[in-house]
């Protein structure tokens, strides 16, 4: 979805040494700054001093800034790096969790993100009762709020913005929480067409940022805000004010993902503008980014895809210590006597169980982890390689999970990333490419390619018919809308699901409105 943030985290603790917590401090404002000081600051906390809590949280500073940048790829290469080299205790492992929800959604792997937000929400109780700075809990709720608005579950949301908001102080730390929730708001009323309250939040962030104006980034994303509420008000000279004045704060930042939003709304308000010129120039360079962006997020997702299996790895790797500890204590207990070998031998082939069933279903998972890593983009010149023909036997009731996960796909606007493919939905459905085919050739009644690029040519159909500045997009601009990859391959799959190509479309959708 187009409202993520990049929130940063920095989560202190009193027993800390008082000097690395004012540059982690420091460290932190400076990912509002810009995140290039950040590595700079950083650089001055010996890590291998300090407590496992500070060397996590030192880990999770460098990782956000990088993602603050747009370089996701080596945001979870520093996440791999240091996550599993040694054991963490509960609350380490806490903050580790957050972050990994964090990488999850910057990617749009909502299902993951979604798991792990909600686990940490659940352990609320335990996150009070245990004094853990109150700001972790703040931003666990803000996590979780964001998931819930890719969820459309709008009242929960606000619910967990206002649980966020009573946890937070008078700390510089917690206004920045703050006005991060206070932009999800922004998202929520436009989410649900109140664009007056949304126009009247962002104009309160923008007071409040001017009163703190080195937090550029805050500035920026807040500006492209407005624009875009201008935008929905058709005021595309206000919106392109804003859009140039925010794309000015960070020009000279290492912003490149906020930069790029920004090139696409200026792109099309000098559309709607009948601006030419400004139009080609700002298309061509949002064009351009975002191609760098999705391969640097698909490398991302290969280097995640390593941390998942380093993680089954490591997992395993105790298991098997653990039971070979327990083969040679089981024959020094043996001479013990015979009744001692029977009992233990009992417990013993009970635990050898276990670790086979874990070995077994670690196996089974890595052809569908490779298959994610392929990230490939769905094509009609290239379509997915079919599964196995034969006969796939699933249980009623789980035809029925995949089903009603569709239809919530369906819901959402996952299907319009270029990075969809069948791999990549059933990693999102919670489900293996065998069945998820089998299940949408049966109730669907067509193959993956064309179910997903029918979804995509409806919801474009849906937007010139409500939105009549769509009628006003050239049709390259409605096929990477889409999330296809060429002018040619979009009118060839847009003349398939319809009849007619999509300019013939356009042209009596005009007609009928004058």
């Amino acid at each position: 979805m187009w409202f993520l943030l990049f929130s940063g985290v920095i989560l202190t603790s009193a027993q800390s040494n008082p000097e690395t917590l004012q540059l982690l401090d420091k460290a932190y404002k400076s990912l509002y700054e810009n995140p290039d000081n950040t590595f700079q600051i950083l650089q001055n906390i010996d890590a291998n001093k300090e407590s496992e809590l500070i060397r996590q949280r030192v880990q999770i500073l460098l990782s956000r800034a990088y993602n603050f940048k747009g370089d996701y790829a080596k945001s979870i290469e520093q996440f791999i790096n240091k996550n599993l080299n040694e054991n963490r205790n509960i609350n380490a492992s806490l903050y580790a969790d957050f972050a990994l929800g964090q990488q999850y959604q910057s990617l749009r792997l909502y299902k993951q993100s979604i798991r792990i937000s909600q686990n940490l929400v659940d352990k609320a109780s335990k996150i009070k009762s245990q004094r853990y700075p109150e700001n972790l809990l703040a931003y666990i709720y803000q996590l979780n709020a964001s998931n819930l608005m890719v969820q459309k579950k709008w009242k929960e949301a606000e619910e967990n913005l206002k649980q966020s908001n009573a946890l937070l102080k008078d700390s510089d730390e917690d206004f920045i929480i703050s006005i991060e929730n206070q932009i999800y708001e922004t998202f929520l009323y436009i989410s649900q067409n109140q664009i007056d309250n949304a126009e009247k939040t962002a104009n309160e962030i923008q007071l409040k940022l001017n009163r703190t104006p080195q937090y550029v980034f805050l500035r920026a994303f807040n500006l492209d805000n407005l624009g875009r509420i201008n935008f929905l008000k058709k005021d595309y000279q206000k919106s392109t004010q804003n859009l140039n004045h925010g794309l000015e704060l960070i020009q000279n930042k290492s912003y490149d993902a906020l930069r790029n939003r920004i090139y696409d709304d200026l792109s099309k308000n000098y559309l709607a503008l009948k601006n030419e010129e400004l139009y080609q120039k700002y298309y061509s360079i949002y064009k351009e980014q975002t191609d760098k962006l999705d391969k640097n997020k698909k490398e991302a997702l290969r280097n995640l895809v390593k941390l998942n299996e380093q993680y089954e790895s490591k997992r395993m790797e105790d298991s098997e210590k653990n039971f070979s500890t327990n083969i040679l204590m089981i024959s020094i207990i043996c001479l013990i006597g015979i009744a001692a070998i029977i009992f233990i031998s009992i417990l013993e082939k009970r635990k050898s169980k276990s670790i086979q069933k874990q070995i077994d279903f670690y196996l089974k998972q890595q052809d569908f982890i490779k298959k994610i890593e392929e990230k490939e983009i769905i094509k009609s010149e290239k379509p997915e390689p079919e599964i196995s023909k034969k006969a796939v036997v699933i249980s009623k009731e789980k035809e029925a999970d995949i089903l009603a996960r569709l239809e919530e796909f369906e819901k959402s606007e996952n299907f319009l990333s270029k990075e969809m493919s069948l791999a990549v939905l059933a990693g999102q459905l919670e489900t293996n490419t065998k069945y998820l085919s089998e299940v949408i050739n049966k109730y669907k009644e067509k193959n993956y390619n064309n179910y997903i690029n029918e979804l995509r040519i409806n919801y474009i159909a849906y937007l010139l018919k409500t939105d009549s500045a769509y009628l006003n997009y050239k049709v390259s601009y409605l096929a990477e809308k889409a999330g296809f990859s060429s002018h040619s391959a979009f009118t060839t799959v847009f003349k398939s699901v319809t009849g007619i190509s999509p300019n013939t479309y356009i042209q009596q959708l005009t007609q009928n409105k004058r």
